[in-house]
């Protein structure tokens, strides 16, 4: 059979035992045409032919509207099955967020329970180097009353010292080969009557005897030497106690400061780990806000678009049978576009149903009520048209924008084209 030839390997979305049914159709509807041009001849007495040319067209005219069709609502359905499998995808982003969001939030708490302890250690550490530095306060301050009173002392004994320093030097001068520390106060006191005599002075002593002259001036150097060296002394020994002191106020606040300093090195450390547990806490609760923010934003679109999913769904079945008819759809629009130009509006119909019954016996599927002008011609093109006559004009402007198949039709039926319009 012709039609097999030309649609054995051409496309079309439907079983095989319908693809065949679909090539017997249309060698049925050819013959049916031809004996509708006998009868409308003898009805009108109008002369209308069909003939191989004729059928030629209607296979080419159905190859060409069936892909052009199909590619159309295949458009339309891959439209909306994207935004179904967007949808879908934005209901497993959101399970999977929520996931996540459990996860991250099991991890923040712990992170808050880590920080926590931290900090408990943290404020343990921190009262502890408090103690010590209160501690090692008090001793600072004990060192430098010390350093404070020894400084005064100090002064003051170096006040006396540099004020005897002359006397002491001189009388150091006088006795250099005296050993001065058997100097005692029992020899002082023994010269003392001595120094009392008025006549014992150096003067006096020179006149007598030289001799006589060293003698006096030793025994009052070493009477002043004593007498000087009895109050250095004390300041001197008070100084060297003040030292000791001293000494031992350091050392005391050196081990004071090692303690401070080790405590202090132990509350960095742990100072150091709260912070590390901070920043680990700030960072889980900024990625978990972050991702209870994604989560609530595709919750919200999903929900918004609850009632398009909807809608979109059963479209993409409507889709998906517009689909499926479109073998049958095509071969009703094609066959009218081959064959029922030449015919007036009743032969037409009775030439629809004729077509539409057949296709019934045959199982091939099509739409029921089909609107051959709202599926050959666009509604914008339509409405552009502002016909009164809507479905007589409506088949006329099919005729014209698919000329070439209906252009075939007339020429075969042997009609002029004016005549389409009158027969209409």
């Amino acid at each position: 059979m012709l039609s097999e030839h030309f649609l054995s390997l051409y496309d079309i979305d439907c079983s095989p035992q319908v693809k065949s049914e679909v090539v017997q159709c249309m060698g049925s509807f050819q013959d049916g045409v031809a004996e509708k041009c006998v009868d409308y001849f003898q009805r009108y007495r109008r002369s209308t032919h069909v003939t191989p040319k004729s059928y030629l067209s209607f296979i080419q005219g159905y190859k060409t509207i069936y892909k052009e069709k199909r590619s159309e609502v295949q458009t339309l359905a891959n439209r909306m099955n994207t935004g179904l499998q967007k949808l879908k995808e934005a209901s497993e982003s959101v399970a999977a967020l929520s996931k996540e969001l459990e996860v991250k939030e099991k991890e923040l708490q712990i992170a808050n329970d880590k920080a926590d302890m931290v900090l408990k250690e943290v404020t343990v550490k921190a009262q502890a180097a408090e103690r010590v530095k209160v501690e090692v306060q008090k001793v600072k301050d004990k060192a430098q009353a010390i350093v404070d009173s020894i400084s005064a002392d100090k002064a003051v004994a170096e006040e006396k010292l540099e004020a005897a320093r002359p006397a002491l030097e001189e009388a150091e001068a006088a006795l250099q080969q005296f050993p001065k520390d058997t100097i005692n106060e029992e020899t002082v006191e023994l010269l003392q009557p001595y120094f009392e005599m008025p006549d014992y002075n150096i003067e006096t002593a020179k006149r007598v005897c030289g001799n006589v002259a060293g003698l006096a001036s030793w025994t009052k150097a070493m009477a002043s030497f004593f007498s000087i060296n009895k109050e250095v002394l004390p300041l001197k020994a008070n100084l060297a106690v003040q030292q000791n002191r001293l000494t031992i106020a350091n050392a005391d606040l050196q081990k004071a400061q090692a303690e401070l300093d080790a405590k202090q090195a132990e509350l960095d450390v742990v100072q150091g780990e709260y912070e590390k547990a901070m920043m680990e806490k700030q960072t889980l609760l900024e990625d978990a806000e972050r991702c209870r923010h994604k989560m609530q934003t595709a919750s919200s679109l999903i929900s918004g678009l609850a009632g398009e999913k909807e809608r979109w769904t059963e479209q993409s079945k409507e889709f998906a049978a517009q689909t499926k008819r479109l073998v049958g759809d095509v071969l009703l629009a094609t066959a009218f576009l081959s064959y029922s130009g030449p015919f007036n509006q009743e032969f037409r119909n009775l030439l629809l149903s004729n077509w539409q019954r057949e296709l019934k016996q045959r199982c091939i599927p099509f739409k029921n009520n089909l609107n051959l002008t709202e599926l050959l011609i666009d509604a914008p093109t339509v409405s552009e048209w502002n016909l009164q006559v809507r479905d007589l004009f409506c088949q006329l402007q099919m005729f014209l924008l698919h000329i070439d198949a209906a252009y075939k039709a007339y020429d075969n039926s042997g009609i002029p084209l004016f005549h389409i319009h009158y027969s209409c």
